[in-house]
């Protein structure tokens, strides 16, 4: 064997050992990301943690690794942005969710809107993700809201289930869709407003202003794999390397943040893209 060869061997097996190292970081190890919002409604601060897209993800024992470091976030409020029960291949997820769930709502009152998965896994099982939620103290919210009390201050939590297509296809009838009326509901109040929505289409399709302060949106993982200068590299629905993936974004004077999630996607692994916590601190 020459020494070209052996080193191109050499070299082949050292960007294997890189690239199965950091696809393993990507699916293990968890990364919160902070943010803050000021809007001049509240008095005193409060801390919002934000999750989607746990899929078949397991951080540990009962996930412990992830509930151990949502609660270093110290939130007031727990925000789940969907795609937290599946099933896939035969198998479901439901008895590691129902876990997380019971022990998310240990550590503060705790949101969910439903993803694409939640409700295809309702479709595929015969079972009722949503009264499981509840029964372990999970507020679901799929075209309603409700106001709350958090640190003593009026907050209007929300959430629905978004479009899935090009927004843009729909023409007039997105402003008679039932979407678009919840909306319109859901900002008149001059309350603290926090929107959940799993998909972020409704905003980049569309460009209505609102009167609604944060909404936190999943379903993209952070275009699963990540490349230096370029960011993600496909997201559903965006297709490949999306303007929207993961950050924080404009929307007139609403707040968009978008998480990557917790899973890559079932078979395709995160690259360069850590599961993600959203903390956010507002003011």
């Amino acid at each position: 064997m020459t020494n070209f060869v052996k080193k191109t061997l050499a070299l082949s097996a050292s960007a294997a050992t890189l690239a199965l190292t950091a696809a393993a970081v990507s699916e293990l190890s968890i990364q919160t990301t902070e943010y803050a919002l000021h809007t001049g409604k509240l008095s005193r601060p409060i801390r919002a943690a934000a999750l989607s897209d746990l899929h078949f993800s397991v951080f540990g024992k009962d996930n412990r690794r992830l509930l151990e470091a949502v609660r270093k976030t110290e939130p007031d409020v727990i925000l789940l942005m969907g795609d937290f029960f599946d099933f896939h291949t035969g198998r479901s997820n439901k008895e590691l969710v129902m876990k997380t769930l019971s022990s998310l709502c240990a550590i503060a009152p705790t949101y969910l809107t439903p993803g694409n998965h939640d409700l295809r896994y309702q479709i595929l099982t015969g079972e009722d993700w949503q009264r499981d939620a509840e029964s372990v103290g999970v507020t679901v919210l799929n075209g309603d809201f409700c106001d709350v009390q958090i640190q003593g201050q009026n907050v209007r939590i929300g959430g629905i289930f978004d479009h899935s297509v090009y927004l843009e296809d729909f023409g007039d009838a997105w402003h008679s869709s039932p979407v678009y009326a919840f909306l319109r509901d859901f900002e008149q109040t001059d309350d603290l407003t926090l929107l959940l929505m799993h998909r972020p289409n409704t905003f980049i399709y569309t460009n209505d202003n609102w009167n609604i302060n944060a909404v936190f949106c999943g379903h993209d993982h952070g275009g699963i794999w990540r490349l230096p200068l370029l960011g993600g590299v496909y997201a559903p629905e965006q297709g490949f390397f999306p303007e929207y993936d993961k950050g924080e974004y404009d929307f007139g004077s609403m707040k968009m943040f978008l998480s990557s999630g917790l899973e890559g996607y079932y078979l395709v692994p995160r690259l360069f893209n850590r599961p993600e916590i959203i903390s956010l601190t507002i003011q």
